[in-house]
């Protein structure tokens, strides 16, 4: 047989064969792959689809509270049919009054795309510290432990990265006697309010309900490539930031110092549902100590001490205990800043700046809500409730959130600049600890819309923002304003 013409006659055949097995190759592996999105193997469920929820819990004040502390969870989010869905798996302790007007995270989950009803949280051992009806500093702990269900207004489709809220109502969590102090706690679901909102792709565009993170100060626990995870204040929640060449690094902060160091992070959520840094700022190591609260009382003229009841903190001798009572500030030697961070000052000119926007030793005030920093830590770890002690290096004034009737405005308006007058009851924590019921609120074109579509002449609205005493009178640079 002629070799030649037996290579010729099975070359096609051979070539025919390669085309058909490539084929059913191809064929298979595209079943195979369309088959496991489809579900297609019998007796093997295809993971259900999921979305990243972020868990974030704020406050509306109740006048007389400077602080009010409790342990909230587990928590569940429950799902229009099914079983309920873990959100809180480990029980977090958590000061809300510093969060009037605002929202922090306190945890991220994955949970299955669907339709969700509300959530059911407990909560126990709540501490309240309050301004009573002589000005005096009190403070109860009533024996509470209640699983309450808040349900949402009408049920949420969760098919992406959301933001839930659940916002506290202390004036309808707490029970008053006849001089409207505090005297106990009762939850009920009229107590919380339960939202959900897509985050918000468009970075710029954030806010507290759709993404934005407006400060996180904790310690970092892990660093991880261009990764970190802070450990919140007192709340022990962990929450990862990621960060790139945008992010800015402050004050000894970087990628290869973050560990045990204490810091504050300004962030958004990205629309994967992940968070990202914009800012990261050092605060100081372990063995130095931050904590932030409302002053209720200034020695000396500059200010030689400041007292403050504590609302949250970190660092050497800042524990569970401290929230709640006075520490004693040394600031007789400290520098005094502002946190500025996404409060618009356009038209206003620098922050601080007298006379109208001071903030320094001879302008400190009580009723501002402020951050003190030291080197080291406290100097009492024990005694809290008697006021520990500690000498301060840097004095920040931050946000607070004032409730109000607004005045000074000839109509309602939807958008700033203006400003109109904000009038405070003369029984609330801050009229009785600074003295001064009125105040001058700055509303700025930055400024967001909370639940409102604008300010009326007598509504009662919340404002949050930097509050500034001028000697004469109390300024407020608005960031936020809401119902």
């Amino acid at each position: 047989m002629d070799s030649t013409r037996v290579f010729s006659a099975t070359a096609p055949r051979n070539a025919a064969l390669t085309a058909i097995t490539s084929l059913l190759l191809l064929f298979g592996v595209g079943c195979a792959n369309y088959g496991s999105r489809m579900n297609a193997v019998p007796g093997v469920p295809a993971a259900p689809a999921t979305a990243v929820a972020q868990f974030r819990m704020g406050d509306g004040p109740a006048d007389r509270v400077i602080s009010f502390e409790m342990t909230v969870g587990p928590a569940s989010l429950n799902p229009s049919s099914g079983s309920p869905i873990s959100v809180i798996s480990s029980p977090q302790r958590i000061e809300l009054s510093h969060l009037s007007g605002t929202t922090a995270p306190l945890v991220a989950v994955d949970i299955p795309v669907g339709s969700y009803t509300g959530m059911t949280i407990t909560a126990s051992n709540p501490e309240v510290t309050f301004v009573n009806s002589l000005g005096q500093i009190m403070k109860i702990e009533p024996a509470v432990n209640q699983t309450v269900t808040v349900n949402f207004n009408a049920s949420v489709t969760i098919n992406s990265s959301s933001v839930l809220s659940l916002d506290m109502n202390l004036a309808n969590a707490l029970t008053f006697d006849a001089q409207g102090n505090p005297t106990g706690v009762k939850l009920s679901p009229a107590a919380f309010t339960l939202s959900s909102a897509a985050v918000s792709p468009d970075a710029n565009e954030q806010q507290e309900e759709n993404g934005e993170i407006e400060d996180a100060v904790g310690t970092v626990t892990n660093v991880s490539g261009n990764s970190f995870t802070l450990r919140v204040g007192q709340s022990g929640s962990s929450l990862t930031f990621s960060t790139d060449s945008n992010s800015e690094f402050k004050d000894g902060a970087n990628l290869v110092t973050l560990l045990s160091m204490m810091v504050k992070v300004e962030g958004i959520t990205k629309p994967d549902g992940s968070m990202y840094a914009k800012e990261v700022e050092g605060i100081g190591d372990a063995t130095g100590m931050e904590a932030e609260g409302m002053i209720t009382s200034v020695s000396g003229n500059p200010a030689a001490q400041l007292s403050v009841v504590a609302q949250d903190g970190g660092g050497s001798g800042v524990d569970g205990n401290t929230l709640g009572n006075s520490v004693v500030i040394d600031v007789s030697e400290a520098e005094y800043e502002i946190n500025a961070d996404s409060v618009d000052s356009s038209g206003l000119g620098a922050l601080p700046s007298s006379p109208k926007f001071p903030f320094d030793a001879t302008r400190v005030h009580a009723g501002q809500r402020v951050q003190v920093e030291s080197e080291s830590g406290m100097s009492d770890s024990t005694a809290h409730e008697d006021g520990s002690s500690v000498n301060a290096q840097r004095v920040r004034l931050e946000q607070q959130g004032l409730r109000g009737t607004v005045s000074g405005l000839s109509s309602a308006i939807s958008a700033g600049p203006a400003t109109f007058t904000l009038t405070v009851p003369s029984d609330s924590a801050f009229a009785i600890t600074s003295g001064f019921t009125v105040v001058q609120v700055f509303w700025q074109p930055g400024t967001q819309l909370h639940d409102t579509t604008g300010v009326a002449e007598g509504q009662t609205i919340e404002v949050r923002g930097l509050v500034f005493f001028t000697g004469t009178g109390v300024n407020m640079v608005a960031r936020r304003i809401g119902q």
